[in-house]
Formats: C-alpha cells, structure tokens, sequence
C-alpha cells in the first residue's frame, strides 16, 4: 500500500508539469519552489518521493556522463553518486531550493552531483 501511495504521488506530479518542453520529469522537471512545496503536501511519502526522483535523476544523469567518457566524446567523469544518504541529498537540495526557489530543480542537482567525488572506472 505504502507503495501505490509513492506511485499515484509520482504520477500526480508528473501529471501537473505544465510545459509541452520539459527536459526532465516529475519532481526534477520543475522549478525548486514547486518541488519543495510538493515535497512538504505530502509530508513524508513526498520527502521519499522527492528522494527517489533525486535517486533516478542522479543515476541516469552520471550513467550518461560515464558513457559519454568511456566513448571519449567527453571528459567529463562520473561521481561517486552514493557517498551520501539520499536523505542527505534530498535535504541538501531543499536547503538549495530554498535559497533559489526560482532555480530549476535539476540545475540544483547538477551542482550538487559536480561536488561529488570523481569514480573511478
């Protein structure tokens, strides 16, 4: 049940985006306030929530900066993305959204993936 709850959450969110252009979905396809206010409705399911967009955002945004390496188009290197909690992470992102609500959201997630620590592969 926690589950379905977490999903109808996610799809609410997504649903609501209302740009035809987005880059990203869900929590990270919009402008810092409006995923902290989201993330705070919903108490702690949103907080998870937010956590688990973070958890996918990083991890596909890293797997294309390790490809594009491994395929020397760029050199740029992948992080270690897991040096923190996603708690961690989720609260370091409010505390940035909360300095920038006007920010997109995954423009705060990639400053703070460039503050992790290089991987080394």
């Amino acid at each position: 049940m926690k589950y379905l709850k977490i999903i109808i959450i996610f799809l609410f969110f997504t649903n609501s985006a209302h740009s035809r252009d987005l880059s990203t979905w869900g929590f990270t396809g919009t402008k810092c306030q409006q995923t902290v206010n989201t993330a705070k409705q919903f108490g702690k399911m949103g907080r998870q929530t937010l956590g688990f967009s973070i958890q996918g955002f990083l991890t596909g945004y890293n797997s294309h900066v390790m490809l594009m390496d491994l395929q020397k188009k760029s050199r740029v290197k992948a992080k270690i993305i897991n040096r923190y909690s996603i708690t961690e992470v989720t609260n370091i992102l409010i505390r940035k959204c909360l300095a920038n609500p006007n920010k997109a959201t995954y423009v705060a997630l990639i400053e703070i993936w460039r503050t992790f620590p290089n991987a080394r592969y």
